[in-house]
Order: C-alpha cells, then sequence, then structure tokens
C-alpha cells in the first residue's frame, strides 16, 4: 500500500481536526505538541470527540468518493442484475472497465484512510484519562471508533476479499503488507462489532452515528458472508427486540428517501451529508443516479427490465422506478425503456432533495450536489428481509418467516406472500423482494453470492441482456489496485486483474 502517503495524509488531517478542537480549549498550548499526535498532545474529551468525527468523515471522501456520488453502490450493484449505469466506464456486466483506477484505486485509499483515522483514534483515546470523560464514556467512544473500523472492513472484504489487516496506525516507514485471510480479517470485524454492541447505546437518534442497533446488525451480516445462519439469527433478533425501529409508513415509499425524513427510525445506519457546501463534504449522492433530461442529474442509473416488470400491480416502490418520466426540457413525455433500455431508479435523485433545495422547477435542482440527503447502508427492512431469509434457511418458511417478510411487502401495499411456499420457493421469494427494496444500495452482491446463485443468475442476465461475457466466481471481487501491486512487492493480485 501507499503507507507514506498514507500517513502524511492522515497524520495532516488528525492533526487538522485535533488543532481545531484543542484550539476552542481555554488551557494554553505549548506550541511543541500542536504538530504531534500522542497521548500528550490528545487528553480531553473533546479531542477524543474530534477524533471519532474524522473517522466519520472519511466515509463521504470529501462528497465525491467512498459511500458518496454512487461510488461503492457502482463497485457493488453495478455488476448485478438491479443496477445499470449508463456511461463509459460502467456500463453493463459486457463493458465494465475492472480495471479503471477511478473507482478501484479511489475506495482502496479511501477505506484506508478511514482505517487508519479509526487505528489512531483507537489508540489516542485508549491513552486519554477516565478522568476526562463526562458527558460520553471513554469505551462508548472506543466502540464507535472500532464499529466504523469494522464497517471499513466489511467492506474492504466485500470488494477484495483478503486484504492487508491493520490494527495500528501507519508509521512512516512501514513496509508493505501482505494481504490477510478474509477468514481471519472477518475474525476482527466480528470482534469490533461485537465490542460496539456491548459499549454503543441501544439507539442514536441521528442515524448517522454507531449504536448498539447497527453494530448488531453488521455483525449479523458479517456472519452470513461466512453462512453462520444461527450466529446471525441470534443478533436480527437481538437488533430487532431493541425496539427501536420501524418501517417507514407515513407516506408512499420513495418518499423515505426524502431529505426531510433522513431521521427516520427506518434508517438504523447512514452516511449523513456533512452540510450543504458544495466543496465540503455534501453529499453529492444524488446526482448519479438520474439522467439530465429527467432532474439535470449526472448519470443514468435503472433497474433492468427483467426485475422492473416483477413489480407486482400495487406496489409503491414502482414510483421509485418507473419507465416514463417528463422530460426536463419542453415537457415531453419520455420512455425510459425505449431511450436508455431500462427503468429510471430516482431512489436519490434531486427531486427528493425537499430541504436544500431553493424555488420550484429547474430552479430547485439546478445547484448541483449540494443536500442533506443521507445514503442509507443499513435499513430496517433489510433487517426483516435478512430474518425471512435466515428462519427459512434454519428452519423453512415459518411463521416468523412469512412475518418478517409480509411487514416488508404490506408497507408497500401489497398483500401476503402466498403461504405453502417450498424453502427453494420462500427463499426465491425474499431474493426478488430484496432485489426490488434494496436495489441501487449495494446488497444485491452479497445476496447472490450468500444464496450460491452469483453465477448462474447473472449469466442468465447475461444472456437476456444480449451480452457475450460469461461470468465466473472471478467477478465476485474487484481486481487491487494496479498502483499497489506496483509499490507493494508483499500484494497479490484477484483473477479479476487479468479481465
Amino acid at each position: 500500500m501507499r503507507e507514506k502517503n498514507l500517513f502524511k495524509i492522515t497524520s495532516y488531517y488528525l492533526f487538522c481536526i485535533c488543532f481545531i478542537a484543542l484550539s476552542g480549549c481555554s488551557d494554553d498550548l505549548e506550541e511543541e505538541l500542536k504538530g504531534q499526535l500522542s497521548e500528550s498532545s490528545i487528553s480531553t474529551e473533546s479531542d477524543a470527540v474530534a477524533l471519532i468525527d474524522g473517522i466519520y468523515n472519511g466515509f463521504l471522501d470529501g462528497g465525491w468518493g467512498y459511500y458518496a456520488s454512487g461510488v461503492l453502490a457502482r463497485a457493488t450493484d453495478g455488476i448485478t442484475d438491479v443496477f445499470v449505469l449508463n456511461d463509459t466506464k460502467y456500463r453493463n456486466l459486457e463493458t465494465y472497465n475492472w480495471t479503471d483506477e477511478d473507482i478501484v484505486s479511489d475506495l482502496w485509499a479511501s477505506i484506508y484512510t478511514v482505517v487508519d483515522r479509526a487505528n489512531w483514534a483507537v489508540l489516542l483515546i485508549e491513552g486519554i484519562d477516565e478522568s476526562a470523560f463526562s458527558d460520553v464514556t471513554k469505551e462508548e467512544l472506543l466502540a464507535e471508533a472500532k464499529f466504523l473500523r469494522g464497517l471499513a472492513y466489511y467492506d474492504l472484504t466485500g470488494l477484495f476479499g483478503d486484504v492487508p489487516l491493520k490494527l495500528e496506525p501507519t508509521k512512516s516507514d512501514e513496509v508493505g503488507l501482505a494481504r490477510t485471510a478474509v477468514e481471519t480479517v472477518y475474525e476482527q470485524i466480528e470482534a469490533d462489532f461485537e465490542y460496539a454492541a456491548t459499549y454503543l447505546p441501544g439507539r442514536s437518534y441521528t442515524p448517522g452515528k454507531a449504536s448498539k442497533g447497527a453494530a448488531y446488525g453488521f455483525l449479523a451480516k458479517t456472519q452470513l458472508r461466512q453462512l453462520k445462519w444461527a450466529e446471525a439469527g441470534v443478533n436480527i433478533d437481538n437488533l430487532i427486540a431493541l425496539g427501536d425501529y420501524n418501517l417507514f409508513t407515513e407516506s408512499n415509499f420513495l418518499e423515505l428517501f426524502y431529505e426531510s425524513n433522513v431521521l427516520d427510525d427506518e434508517f438504523i445506519f447512514s452516511i449523513m451529508s456533512l452540510g450543504e457546501s458544495y466543496s465540503t463534504a455534501s453529499n453529492h449522492h444524488l446526482k448519479f443516479f438520474t439522467p439530465w433530461g429527467y432532474d439535470t442529474g449526472w448519470a443514468t442509473v435503472g433497474l433492468p427490465v427483467n426485475i422492473y416488470n416483477e413489480i407486482e400491480t400495487g406496489d409503491e416502490r414502482n414510483e421509485v422506478y418507473f419507465e416514463e418520466y417528463p422530460y426536463l426540457y419542453g415537457g415531453a413525455t419520455k420512455n425510459a425503456i425505449d431511450d436508455f433500455g431500462f427503468a429510471i431508479n430516482r431512489k436519490f435523485g434531486s427531486y427528493n432533495r425537499d430541504v436544500t433545495a431553493p424555488g420550484t422547477g429547474y430552479v430547485a435542482y439546478q445547484n448541483y450536489g449540494i443536500s442533506k440527503m443521507g445514503v442509507p447502508v443499513l435499513r430496517y427492512s433489510d433487517v426483516l428481509l435478512l430474518k425471512a431469509e435466515i428462519e427459512n434457511e434454519l428452519n423453512g418458511p415459518s411463521t416468523e418467516a412469512y412475518n418478517a417478510i409480509n411487514q416488508v411487502r404490506n408497507r408497500s401495499g401489497l398483500p401476503n406472500l402466498t403461504e405453502g411456499l417450498s424453502a427453494d420457493a420462500f427463499r426465491t421469494a425474499v431474493l426478488k423482494e430484496r432485489a426490488i427494496e434494496l436495489a441501487g444500495e449495494g446488497q444485491r452482491k452479497d445476496d447472490l453470492i450468500r444464496q450460491g446463485v452469483f453465477v448462474s443468475t447473472l449469466n442468465q442476465y447475461a444472456q437476456e441482456q444480449g451480452y457475450s461475457v460469461t461470468i465466473t466466481e472471478d467477478y465476485q471481487l474487484m481486481p487491487i489496485p494496479r498502483t499497489e501491486l506496483d509499490l507493494n512487492p508483499n500484494m497479490e493480485p484477484n483473477p479479476s486483474n487479468n479481465f
């Protein structure tokens, strides 16, 4: 890895955060401490909170990377059958640019920056005396840092498989690390989430903050990647038993994603916009999910026709995925399937920006990228559908399994799922429900891999679309960035490096 550059960038960033926090304190600071990160220079609760804030900020990567701007979605859902992005880099499975450094290199660097910030926070907060904490406990702040580190490694392993496991801050003289077996990394991820579940509060009323519920959820997701169905079921049940989360039922499904509903109880964990300034990590996510002719978006993202046609009559989610749309210039109605070959996904479109958008009509949407919208990472509907899936794997399509999936269906205006299904038929029904419910939120690839249908589903999809590509298990992981392979003699490639 590019350890030296990463060390310099991270140290400078953390120093700036700490200096801002420290400069507001009444105590005078010795000049020599301002440029150092050490137990002696980081000593107060506000210092610790500033370190945690720095980790959170890394998930937006200035508003343009990692979870922002659709980057992670392009690298996960983007290689599946629920997400088509009509541009030159990420067009479809056949023309997907697997070696494009704009995806893999930037994601790798962004995620490891978060890891390094979390490692610094753990090290420095552990060195602060217990007596310095009053509004929040030391254990709770450490739990936040470990939760965020666990999430970063959860994302890394999902993208790349085996990755270097780092649990200490990067040092300037550090030699490039070899990849760690994914099973070992999962052990650490589980340990971080277990610590978080122990010490974090049961509910954060800001969905962008780590919480006990979020820790249970991601602990379960990590276990599901390893097919630990029973253990995952315990943690999903622990999350549900908190009683802190509900499905959004105030209005139609599309409005769940409006800026004004960013704090809704359905969002267990989100990556929150940092503000309304174009240049300071506002959430530019919304500009990368809809076409210019619809709402001045910067990309044309859609739901492929085969899944769009499976949306049942009366399903409110049909308002998110639609084929006819009013063309912004001139008002003529256009057909997305005729124009683009897929239905538009407007889950994160500019029209959902009902708080920061000034004025009406075109004026309201021309201020690109300024938004208070969050990027949902874990929603309660996701949890309920996982509950249904887990129960089916352990006990078949039981009453509990039906109850869980029917809550999601009923919220969307659909009747209960037909009873008496076989375990296989119920499994297929859950996968379909998750595809429609969660498209564009980065869940589909894990779903297909977990159920062992990644290769078969995507080959069928490729055949239906007329693609000449043949999908194998090698497509499950992104290539290791070329810069990492060039600079780190201990780094090994993935099979997808040869695509």
